[in-house]
């Protein structure tokens, strides 16, 4: 790759007003959206759990005596009450500030959740009950905090889990900030022919640099709200071990420490840019006009949405993994019933698409160029 051609862009991509306001408004607020989840009690799991327990109340007075003499239905009944029962003492923890009791009734309810899918609730069709999956992610969470002897946080505003809460909330729309760095790419080259007409290149430089650049421009500001948003949660809540977890997937659900998670995550996102800016280039070179090219680019994203039944028959397509959290907590795995869909299989799918819009991309412009 020509040094020359390379700073050349990247002098262009820096000094860009868009990537500037992206980039300030990305970690303003990764940083200072505590202060919105402290005044609002975001992610607050007295309030979390308040709006189960309202619907639990009411599948619970809907049974009667018919119902409940038989079986069938009064192990639902039995189910929901020690729900019920769990739910009391967990939040009776968090008012009175106690870790353990938050703790034990955590753990117990996930497990008394999971129990009533026995018999897939019957009699209770109302009942806002979680999916399994997120049920095993609470699970696997509260015991990793048993077993490493971590008291468990009541709040998202602590230094620890704001930064979980921040990551897991930036894992969901990641795509889209990478998308508005990467969407002029090439036409960057086309707006500015006089300041890299002289400079002879390849299209192989083209896909490098410009894939460098928006790694820079993505991964820097990353790194430093991540950094910020621990740092400044922590001053103003109280800091937090590294150590607590969060949910992940691989072969099964289970818990890392969000240390580790936040790597994940990082290296994950680098694998996203990558695909991003190849899809991109050729967005850019097929249609000429980067709003064409970010629709298109969000109607991939949206494909994610899909449900269940219509996300199995499009596993090949890089839609289904552009939802960064979805991937790393198995959510992915969970609703196409495939559980090999784990990041790493993400990351290999998504190179694969990049080399495909990367060879696309390089046909178009030599055809072009020969045209010429």
């Amino acid at each position: 790759m020509k040094s020359t051609y390379f700073k050349a862009n990247f002098n262009i991509a820096r000094k860009s007003k868009k990537n500037i306001l992206l980039m300030g408004a990305l970690i303003v607020f990764m940083v200072f959206f505590v202060l919105l989840v402290g005044n609002q009690n975001l992610g607050d799991n007295y309030r979390q759990w308040q709006s189960y327990y309202d619907s639990l109340e009411i599948n619970i007075s809907y049974f009667n005596g018919n119902l409940l003499r038989k079986q069938k239905y009064k192990q639902t009944y039995d189910n929901l009450n020690a729900q019920e029962g769990c739910i009391a003492s967990l939040q009776n923890g968090e008012v009175l500030e106690s870790p353990q009791t938050y703790l034990e009734s955590s753990l117990n309810l996930f497990q008394t959740m999971l129990d009533g899918y026995q018999n897939n609730y019957l009699g209770a069709s109302t009942l806002n009950v979680p999916p399994k999956y997120q049920l095993r992610q609470g699970l696997v969470t509260y015991k990793y905090l048993y077993q490493h002897h971590i008291p468990p946080a009541m709040s998202s505003k602590v230094s620890v889990t704001y930064l979980i809460y921040i990551v897991n909330f930036i894992a969901v729309l990641i795509f889209f900030y990478i998308l508005l760095i990467a969407n002029d790419v090439w036409m960057v080259k086309l707006d500015h022919e006089t300041v890299l007409r002289n400079i002879p290149y390849r299209v192989e430089d083209e896909v490098k640099g410009k894939t460098m650049i928006n790694l820079v421009l993505t991964l820097v500001p990353l790194i430093i709200g991540l950094i910020g948003a621990y740092l400044f949660a922590g001053l103003l809540n109280g800091f937090r071990s590294l150590n607590y977890p969060n949910v992940f997937y691989f072969n099964k659900i289970r818990a890392i420490p969000i240390w580790l998670d936040c790597l994940i995550f990082l290296f994950y996102t680098a694998v996203l840019v990558v695909f991003v800016t190849s899809l991109t280039l050729l967005l850019n070179q097929l249609t000429k006009n980067v709003y064409l090219s970010t629709f298109i680019g969000i109607a991939l994203y949206v494909l994610s949405y899909l449900p269940s039944k219509l996300l199995k028959a499009i596993i090949w397509l890089p839609s289904v993994y552009l939802n960064v959290n979805d991937v790393l907590n198995g959510t992915v795995a969970s609703k196409t019933g495939f559980a090999g869909l784990n990041f790493a299989t993400a990351a290999v799918i998504l190179l694969i698409w990049s080399l495909v819009c990367v060879v696309w991309f390089r046909y178009l412009v030599n055809k072009k160029g020969a045209a010429r």
